[in-house]
């Protein structure tokens, strides 16, 4: 009878992980068909994508542009199926995103033999508000945690014939399709080592295959795609304050240390201001982990991390929230053990049944926080956009912020914007505000200025300026853009 009972629970939390991650499906294709505007980075992207061949692809990308060849040839694909759409540059994303789900469920299955611990983790995984976001991001970074996620799964399954051979060839192919890729084959190799030396001798032997092809492969990437990129000055400005220092005696190195644990527990796992909460409860698991001496999950999710700081300190690979997206399901895993682990000794302890449904408070943390703004939405130009065909008349000119340049030249290259009238593209000037005014001024007539992308506050220095000295007949606010009418046919009396 009570082999029966614990088979009907075990169903009934395999029904729930199946529920879940229909869920995350459901939630990620409402994200995909809202149909965001694309904002600054990806607009940048994007045009790359549309207006170059598969062959011009390989070559350095326009406008400091970076991503793995293989990604670009697969979004050129789909952007051609489906042409002047951001749907077909989304379709890969989201692909990525619908598979990882299921890979990441047997991932945990294959770590985990405990239903509630897979439960959980694959509920913070499908409502993970990063996740979900970046299914319809059009960047590579959904196609990390792809790749990431198949090379584990690959690995991980109970399979002995050609596996070698299988990962050999997969293991090569995601070179080209993730940067992160070289970093999950490099803890790959390791692991099987450790094996090798520890365990099965012949495991050693086997590597050679896989070694071979991977180190061929990258090899020839590196040279081919990385080695003396153009862009390699403007991304190390870029991405400057995401290299770790090496001075654990200076207050930048804990500096960053503090910024990065925040910026992983309150905005990667989507926690927020609970973030606090998933530090203590990660941490509970680390240590249970490490006590239980289960050195395989701690080999396979730790040391990508550390490998990535690592990386960072040499400037060669950032740690930053879009490049540390594949790592979601490793702080996630640990997270959920601490989780059902002090569950369980509660429950062991105090005997209370209440303390059974602790765990479920987690998920609910990471909802409340994700509907709060749903579907995402980032900077929504063609909102901007259409309330101006609504109202500009034939002899009014547009000013675009420089911010917002990138996504209107992207909408006018695939002909979803085509407004007729005189367009005045800004320039940066972030050392002199007043340049931007001057740019403005040179139009006499009725002038609409488009916002979006916005730095700092330029636009309060702009619109304040106007506000004071023309007459202001149209203003629209969206997220991320806004849209103002100055008649400067005149100047006001009073300034």
């Amino acid at each position: 009878m009570h082999d029966y009972y614990h088979h009907q629970y075990n169903k009934k939390i395999h029904q729930a992980t199946i529920a879940v991650m229909l869920l995350g499906i459901i939630l990620s294709f409402i994200q995909f068909i809202c149909n965001r505007s694309l904002w600054f980075d990806e607009s940048l992207l994007s045009l790359n994508i549309i207006t170059k061949n598969y062959s011009e692809l390989i070559n350095p990308l326009e406008y400091n542009q970076v991503a793995p060849i293989g990604f670009l040839e697969i979004e050129k694909l789909f952007s051609t199926l489906l042409p002047n759409s951001e749907f077909g540059l989304r379709i890969f994303p989201l692909l990525c995103y619908w598979v990882s789900i299921y890979l990441f469920y047997r991932v945990i299955g294959y770590i985990s033999k405990d239903g509630k611990t897979i439960l959980l983790a694959v509920s913070l995984f499908c409502l993970n508000s990063s996740l979900l976001y970046y299914s319809s991001e059009v960047k590579q970074y959904m196609c990390d945690v792809f790749v990431c996620l198949l090379l584990y799964y690959l690995f991980l399954k109970k399979y002995q014939n050609k596996k070698m051979l299988l990962l050999s060839i997969v293991g090569s192919l995601c070179i080209f399709l993730s940067n992160i890729s070289i970093i999950i084959l490099f803890t790959i190799a390791i692991v099987i080592i450790r094996d090798g030396i520890t365990q099965n001798k012949t495991n050693l032997k086997r590597l050679v295959l896989p070694l071979t092809t991977w180190a061929l492969s990258f090899g020839y990437y590196y040279y081919r795609f990385i080695n003396n990129h153009p862009n390699k000055k403007s991304m190390l400005n870029y991405w400057g304050e995401s290299f770790m220092p090496i001075n654990v005696f200076k207050i930048s190195f804990w500096d960053f240390c503090f910024y990065k644990t925040k910026m992983i527990f309150f905005s990667l796992l989507s926690f927020d201001s609970a973030g606090i909460i998933a530090l203590v409860f990660f941490t509970i698991g680390l240590y249970n982990l490490i006590k239980a001496k289960n050195k395989n999950i701690l080999f396979l999710f730790l040391l990508p991390i550390l490998l990535q700081l690592i990386l960072s300190i040499f400037k060669l690979y950032p740690f930053d929230l879009r490049l540390i997206l594949y790592q979601t399901g490793f702080y996630i895993l640990i997270l959920s053990v601490g989780i059902i682990d002090i569950t369980t000794w509660g429950f062991q302890k105090i005997k209370k049944g209440w303390i059974a449904w602790i765990p479920i408070i987690f998920p609910l943390m990471v909802c409340i926080n994700l509907f709060k703004n749903y579907p995402i939405k980032v900077e929504e130009l063609k909102n901007s956009v259409e309330f101006i065909s609504n109202h500009i008349q034939p002899n009014e000119t547009i000013y675009i912020y420089y911010g917002a340049i990138p996504a209107y030249k992207y909408y006018t290259e695939t002909k979803i914007i085509s407004l007729k009238n005189p367009i005045l593209f800004g320039k940066v000037s972030r050392e002199d505000e007043n340049k931007y005014i001057k740019e403005i001024e040179n139009n006499k007539n009725k002038c609409w200025i488009i916002f979006s992308h916005i730095y700092d506050t330029e636009n309060k220095y702009i619109t304040n300026y106007f506000d004071l000295t023309y007459k202001k007949i149209f203003s629209y606010t969206t997220i991320g853009s806004e849209v103002y009418l100055y008649d400067m046919t005149e100047i006001k009396k009073n300034y």
